[in-house]
């Protein structure tokens, strides 16, 4: 039975190490400051431990769902990390939205100890990890990847290999900032029809049917809803992930205009205090008149 090391049980992690569990993996996690999650992993079949190095112990693979590249780092090469228990010969996997510089550096590190690196950025949101139906945009060498597929197997349908370690995260960053600009637009589109006194109801319908997407599906009824809770995506973390896509832009001297416009509407929106909200609040800019004359 394949042991695996899984760190970061949220909203994303928690579901996957539960279909990881599912189909018979030895799965062990790392305590945390919320108990519910560990308490319901540990009722079908997880091991707990207190660091990642000791949940590392035996595992030739080890799964990262963890909030940025910082939270990354610590796991794999802090004090009681991955790196310093992994043996060789095994594979990290991040499924995590990394900063691809930072993952190559991470990877170049592990290549020394002969552990292999994956970044496995991933989509389809919560519904999709909860039923196992997560697209992975996998960067590595393919030898790492196939050691890795069995278990991205376990919580996935859809595996893309972009290229080299990297090229994952690359992906998965352009992915995300192409939905939050998408999402702005929306909402603009919205609130220029019911502006001009379409119903904006109809309206939606009538989009769907003339230029549909996941931005307009998703998070089109919510903003003329005003319908922000539970928050899918937070306002602060879509200005993170801004941030990753102007690193990319500035490391390739691209020019990326339509990114720069969405990115200020957002961080307008966490100045106004909205960063722990919904995406969807963008629609607030307009309604409360946050935006200059």
């Amino acid at each position: 039975m394949t042991h695996i090391a899984f760190i970061g049980i949220g909203t994303m992690g928690e579901p996957m190490a539960a279909n990881l569990l599912k189909k018979g993996f030895s799965v062990t996690i790392v305590k945390r400051r919320r108990l519910e999650p560990v308490a319901r992993l540990q009722a079908i079949g997880a091991k707990v431990a207190g660091t990642p190095a000791e949940a590392a112990a035996g595992a030739s693979i080890a799964i990262l769902s963890l909030p940025t590249s910082k939270e990354v780092n610590t796991c794999v090469i802090g004090e009681r990390g991955l790196a310093g228990a992994m043996q060789a010969g095994s594979v990290i996997v991040d499924c995590s939205t990394s900063d691809p510089a930072s993952t190559r550096h991470l990877a170049a590190l592990l290549a020394d100890s002969k552990i292999g690196f994956v970044d496995a950025g991933m989509t389809r949101g919560a519904a999709g990890a909860k039923q196992g139906t997560l697209a992975f945009f996998l960067g590595g060498d393919q030898a790492h990847i196939d050691q890795a597929m069995p278990a991205l197997k376990a919580m996935g349908d859809t595996f893309l290999h972009l290229g080299p370690v990297s090229h994952g995260h690359t992906a998965k960053v352009i992915s995300n900032i192409l939905s939050y600009a998408t999402v702005a637009l929306v909402n603009e589109a919205l609130t220029l029809g019911v502006k001009n006194g379409v119903n904006g109801n109809k309206l939606f319908e009538a989009l769907m049917q003339g230029a549909p997407s996941k931005a307009l599906e998703t998070f089109g009824a919510r903003i003329l809803k005003s319908e922000y809770d539970p928050p899918r995506v937070t306002v602060d973390h879509v200005c993170d992930d801004m941030t990753l896509g102007q690193a990319l832009a500035s490391s390739g001297n691209t020019p990326i205009f339509m990114h720069g416009i969405a990115e200020a509407l957002y961080r307008m929106l966490a100045l106004q205090g909205f960063g722990a909200r919904d995406m969807a609040t963008i629609a607030e800019l307009n309604r409360h008149k946050v935006l200059p004359e």
